[in-house]
């Protein structure tokens, strides 16, 4: 093979290369997607129950050399199947933490104590029960990803083709 034979054949792997990347990459994004889109919609068909606030309160945690943080911490009571259960789960992911105390305490005035919030219960495991639901974002950008995943087959069969 000459010279210029054994360049065009690595600048094709090279191509190939890069394409293979972009579609690995765009195939991990779109799983992660897909497994969260798939996740907010299950909740959903969990049964609702209504839940008694019974602890809502701020939470603060600092680590050395670092602001401090704030985390909205919120207990419920609910009665599931003739029992009644506990549980401090707001969303499926568990709260965030925030540096901003003011987003916090508004979050919590959603949750005034004593009052009575819908919640839904995983029939599975009713320890994961919520009363917030993810948000079904994930679905709606899965498109993004598999224009990545096409823009990579697109850089592989490019390759291919000049052979």
């Amino acid at each position: 093979m000459s010279r210029g034979g054994e360049s065009q054949l690595s600048g094709r792997l090279f191509l190939c290369l890069i394409g293979a990347l972009l579609l690995l990459a765009g195939g991990v994004f779109e799983w992660l997607l897909w497994r969260s889109y798939k996740n907010a919609v299950a909740t959903r068909a969990w049964p609702e129950v209504e839940a008694a606030i019974i602890r809502a309160e701020v939470v603060e945690r600092q680590f050395l050399g670092s602001p401090a943080e704030y985390s909205a911490s919120v207990s419920y009571r609910f009665e599931f199947e003739g029992s009644s259960h506990e549980s401090s789960r707001l969303s499926p992911r568990g709260t965030k933490w925030s540096k901003k105390l003011s987003g916090v305490t508004e979050q919590l005035a959603d949750f005034p104590l004593g009052s009575a919030h819908p919640a839904w219960v995983n029939p599975k495991d009713v320890s994961m029960s919520i009363l917030r639901h993810d948000t079904k974002a994930a679905g709606y950008t899965l498109w993004f990803p598999a224009l990545i995943m096409v823009g990579g087959a697109g850089i592989v069969a490019s390759a291919f083709r000049k052979w």
